[in-house]
């Protein structure tokens, strides 16, 4: 994708720079600041300067202009809004008359956040996602009940189209609705596991201790806000607890899982299956060793606890046959459309 953009002539190589966020910890992820080193100088923009989100000392390779603090706050709204954002976005595209008038909305209203977050100003935020909500509600949409499918995994291949084949565009083709879970989860996740590892003895930092429950109770206040402008949506879902979930994942599996997706994965599963949503496609990179351990690896605990659960694990690879592909999808598609009731030739290609 990075490589692409530049191919497109729409940046000056020599006066952008590459910023890739990073934990640096057992995940393939941390390899991608030397591979993207590599790939940019290999495609003939070795000049272009690659930086890393992460303040470690193994991330930043110049010193920035910026206010660390009021970086990751502007960073943590922007996130915040554009996931409420992403759930209006989801529900409205698979069942919009006009086709891609959702699309637009969306575009329009994430260019509008995108301006909040830079300000980091809260109520204006809130302004625009009321106005986006209304909007939304204001899309013409079919009555008629949908099928649901979710749709979760690694955090690249879950969210961006070009690694997943475009799988939630197709299925909202299919007249499927696509639940897709919070990208916010996956850094808020870390208020739970600094509880775990305390209480494992992993840990004893009383100053990381502070912080991370001054920063949960500051984003707990945020998120509330934020849910009270969404319940006047028209197809609203409301989120789950976090460290609610974390207690009945610790059924199936232990949180010390904390590599890549960790848990999370198997706990947005089991929102999930709790929400009556059963059939769930988990998208997972080859070789993914947390994806494998923690979404593959506890399927069968949760079809014992969950006796209606369809899963399906699709690896994203290049070598795999789009054919193939499609075809498993569309037995997915046959049982979402069963369970409404729906006949199983409404299928399309």
């Amino acid at each position: 994708d990075i490589i692409k953009a530049f191919q497109s002539l729409r940046y000056d190589p020599r006066h952008t720079a590459v910023m890739l966020s990073q934990t640096f910890g057992q995940c393939r992820a941390s390899n991608y600041l030397p591979l993207m080193k590599k790939a940019l100088a290999s495609a003939g923009f070795g000049e272009v300067e690659v930086l890393s989100t992460s303040f470690s000392s193994q991330g930043l390779q110049m010193e920035l202009p910026l206010n660390k603090r009021e970086f990751v706050r502007k960073l943590a709204l922007g996130l915040i809004f554009a996931d409420a954002l992403a759930r209006l976005y989801y529900a409205a595209a698979a069942r919009e008359r006009q086709k891609g008038q959702s699309s637009g909305l969306h575009r329009h209203h994430l260019g509008l956040i995108a301006q909040g977050s830079a300000q980091g100003d809260i109520d204006a935020l809130l302004r625009c996602l009321k106005t986006a909500v209304a909007d939304f509600n204001a899309v013409e949409m079919t009555l008629e009940p949908l099928p649901a499918v979710g749709v979760v995994g690694e955090i690249y291949a879950k969210y961006n189209a070009f690694a997943n084949n475009h799988i939630v565009e197709w299925l909202w083709g299919q007249g499927i609705e696509v639940v897709m879970p919070s990208l916010l989860g996956f850094f808020t996740q870390c208020f739970v596991n600094d509880r775990f590892d305390r209480q494992a003895i992993l840990k004893s930092s009383t100053k990381d201790m502070v912080l991370y429950s001054l920063l949960e109770w500051y984003v707990g206040r945020i998120i509330a806000r934020v849910e009270a402008c969404m319940r006047s949506f028209c197809h609203y879902r409301p989120v789950h607890d976090l460290s609610l979930l974390a207690r009945k994942t610790g059924r199936t599996v232990s949180l010390i899982n904390q590599a890549g997706e960790g848990w999370l994965l198997t706990a947005e599963m089991i929102a999930l299956l709790e929400e009556g949503i059963n059939d769930i496609v988990c998208l997972q990179p080859f070789g993914c060793l947390a994806n494998h351990i923690t979404g593959k690896g506890v399927s069968q605990g949760l079809k014992d606890r969950y006796p209606d659960a369809n899963l399906l694990f699709l690896d994203m690879d290049a070598g795999h046959s789009e054919v193939n592909l499609l075809n498993r999808l569309h037995c997915m598609v046959m049982a979402a459309r069963e369970e409404r009731g729906a006949p199983r030739d409404m299928i399309s290609g």
